[in-house]
């Protein structure tokens, strides 16, 4: 007998066994992710009478590859483009929860006996919802389209973004097995810098690169050099002692910039949900039943705090941004769960060997309850936020109004900051560009150019202490100059196109030279790794006043050029953008812009705008039509609704859902449709008693009668395609016929 190696075996029982249960979880309508989760609790080595995994170390390989594929198809999805677009609500939002989650969490461990490091880990393993369990469970609910779900979207961009943070936090902060606020605001500093030049060398390479590969490579290429990038960074992540997560979440955010991301989502998700499956079940197989049965009060607190908690903190992070109540209630709703970074994080722990071995089955559980309570809570959510709307004292609904026009007021006015914030923005960025050159150019040129000057000077001392920095330290600047002229240039060199009065008006000129002080500050510092610091400052100053002074301009337009290649990776933005996207910021207070197809078969096709009332009996506007290739926007009241049209319409919730059936697909029609799976060839030979002999293919009623058609005859051996309907049928013809199955059944009857 051929020998199997254990991992294949163990990987056919972890695939069968989660096949079955999650068919099972979707018969009973749950998420499959808790089906994956039971599913290893079955083949678990908790789980008697005897385990059924043997290799769990090649498990754990399988998992952990689960991981980073998870988490680069969430990147793929993620992009600082889209971060910029959700604007304040997403990021308050999802801050305040966090936040207060990560306290509540803390103060909760320290009530059940917890250390502070597990106090810590169990905090960030109750703040971070699951983008998997919610998009699956508004899926399901068919609830992806309404207004508070597009929230619920956006606020989990943010929250996957703030869970990296978290999960580096907290990785520096058990390496160091200290709590010093020194210790990670330097921690916080070299992420910064890392994951920044990552950031900025990716975006201006690889989007070129893979765009150049979409277009003369296949998709198998795609793929490969997809997944090759996804693991080079994590190999850089893993250098640097960061988590897997991180490099493979910030490679997906790169490559979701690129033209061709959509068809790279497309050819991982197989990949993906295999991998991913393979890392929920083996979740489930590191629980143990006995410690959680041994721990149940703390499992039912914290469920009851988690659910109670993420309620809370959403709904009021929400309230503060100008949102709706009733949106609000139903944003909280639907974030009060813990998800895939909970795992990701207990698992932190665990690896790390910094927390309790009771806190992971612990946190698996709650994930448990929570998914479960989802679906329900999402369901209640409308119902409970009118009945709280129509119970809430007058005085209250006043001022909640009145806060909510404010809040919109200050969005409008806050349009002229916006020049100020993508300004200051762009020092930071370009800051940041210097930093990485300094450290860079200190940490490898010199140590390369040493020796060269030692053999061309006889004194090593000088060679070491004069030569060698200074030589270094004017290299450096000569790479990193277009960048220190924009930061020494910043606001003074703005080109968006709006008249510099708008600047002035709210940035006196003593803010300007604040920014330039900073900025020779800033140069100054990175400069210690070349100079003593009594050199530095001077140093830098004297040499950036000539250097510039003569060489402006050369400077200025290579600036201008990395700036332009730089940008261009985001210009597919305007190019892509559809109408719908356009108009989504005219949409006031609940009221949201949303695309319906016209179905043939509609109850208003081939009607006008005026006369299917849709404004008059539901509220409903149509801000423009899709025909085709063409947009009608603002159509006049006589526009036709033909089929096939694509209606942009704008109205809250409940007016669209309401108009929904008269535009989409008639309920039923299905039934009375036939798929074309249903329709065949057959070959039928005509015989003497044939009720076809002797006529004509139009005199024989063979499409009237049995909706069928007649595509070939074959005629004392001659054969003719798509014969003509004057054709007389004589007995021995073969015919070729295309109809339903049924339909030429009863024809041969």
């Amino acid at each position: 007998m051929m020998h199997l190696a254990p991992m294949i075996h163990d990987l056919a029982i972890i695939l069968g066994i989660a096949g079955l249960v999650s068919l099972l979880f979707q018969k009973i309508r749950q998420p499959v992710v808790l089906g994956y989760i039971i599913a290893g609790i079955i083949v678990g080595p908790y789980t008697p009478p005897f385990p059924l995994v043997t290799d769990t170390q090649g498990i754990k390989l399988w998992a952990e590859l689960g991981v980073i594929f998870l988490m680069f198809s969430l990147g793929l999805e993620f992009s600082f483009r889209k971060l910029a677009k959700v604007g304040l609500t997403a990021g308050v939002t999802a801050t305040v929860e966090v936040l207060f989650m990560s306290f509540l969490g803390f103060g909760a461990g320290k009530f059940l006996g917890y250390t502070s490091m597990d106090c810590l880990f169990l905090g960030a393993m109750l703040s971070i919802s699951s983008t998997t369990i919610i998009i699956r469970a508004l899926d399901e609910l068919k609830l992806k389209t309404r207004r508070f779900a597009e929230l619920i979207f956006a606020i989990l961009v943010v929250e996957d973004l703030l869970a990296i943070l978290v999960i580096v936090t907290l990785t520096t902060i058990a390496l160091n097995k200290s709590l010093s606020s020194l210790v990670l605001l330097i921690a916080i500093a070299k992420l910064i810098l890392v994951i920044g030049g990552w950031f900025i060398a990716g975006y201006f390479i690889i989007p070129r690169f893979m765009k150049y590969v979409g277009r003369v490579g296949t998709d198998e290429m795609l793929t490969l050099l997809s997944l090759g990038l996804c693991l080079i960074l994590v190999v850089f992540a893993s250098y640097f002692h960061y988590s897997v997560a991180l490099g493979a979440f910030i490679m997906g955010s790169i490559l979701a910039e690129s033209t061709e991301s959509h068809r790279i989502q497309e050819r991982i998700a197989p990949l993906r949900d295999l991998f991913a499956a393979i890392f929920f079940v083996s979740i489930g197989m590191l629980l143990n039943p006995r410690v959680l049965w041994h721990n149940l009060g703390a499992v039912a607190i914290l469920s009851f705090l988690t659910i109670a908690g993420k309620i809370v903190s959403t709904t009021i992070g929400s309230l503060a941004t100008g949102q709706t109540l009733r949106n609000s209630i139903q944003v909280g709703f639907g974030l009060a769960q813990i998800g895939e970074f909970s795992f990701i994080i207990a698992t932190l722990g665990t690896t790390l060997n910094v927390t309790n071995d009771s806190l992971y089955p612990i946190g698996v559980a709650v994930s448990i309850v929570t998914t479960f309570t989802t679906p329900y809570l999402i369901r209640i959510s409308n119902t409970f936020a009118i009945y709280l709307e129509d119970h809430l004292p007058d005085r209250m609904k006043y001022t909640l109004s009145h806060y909510i026009v404010w809040m919109q007021s200050r969005k409008v006015d806050g349009a002229k900051k916006k020049i100020f914030y993508e300004q200051l923005l762009r020092w930071f960025l370009n800051g940041l560009i210097v930093s990485i050159i300094f450290i860079t150019c200190s940490e490898f040129m010199i140590p390369f150019i040493i020796p060269i000057l030692r053999e061309k000077i006889s004194s090593y001392k000088i060679a070491d202490q004069i030569f060698t920095p200074t030589v270094g330290w004017f290299a450096t600047v000569g790479i990193s100059s277009p960048f220190i002229w924009a930061m020494l240039s910043v606001f003074k060199s703005y080109q968006g196109g709006v008249d510099q009065s708008v600047l002035t008006s709210f940035l006196r000129p003593g803010v300007l030279l604040i920014f330039r002080f900073l900025s020779l500050i800033w140069l100054g510092a990175l400069s210690l790794n070349f100079f003593p610091i009594r050199y530095a400052i001077s140093i830098t100053g004297f040499f950036l006043v000539g250097f510039f002074g003569l060489f402006y301009r050369q400077i200025e337009a290579s600036y201008a050029w990395f700036e332009k290649q730089f940008l261009s990776t985001f210009e597919k933005d305007q190019e892509d953008e559809s109408q719908d996207d356009v108009l989504k910021g005219l949409a006031p207070w609940d009221a949201r812009l949303v695309r319906i197809r016209v179905h043939p078969h509609a109850q208003l096709e081939m009607k006008s705008l005026m006369d299917s009332k849709l404004r008059n009996q539901f509220g409903i506007n149509v801000i423009a039509i899709q025909r085709g290739s063409f947009m009608i926007v603002a159509p006049k009241p006589d526009e036709m609704i033909l089929p096939q049209d694509e209606l942009l319409v704008l109205g809250t919730d409940d007016q669209i859902e309401a108009v929904r059936p008269l535009i989409e697909k008639p309920p039923g029609f299905e039934d009375r449709s036939s798929p074309l799976d249903d329709y065949e060839v057959r070959q039928i030979q005509i015989s003497g008693h044939s009720i076809f002999a002797g006529k004509t293919i139009r005199s024989s009623l063979i499409r009237e009668k049995f909706n069928s058609m007649v595509v070939g005859i074959e005629e004392q051996g001659h054969r003719v395609v798509n014969p003509s309907p004057d054709v007389r049928l004589s007995s021995g013809d073969i015919l070729w016929i295309v109809g339903r199955k049924e339909d030429l059944t009863r024809m041969m009857a």
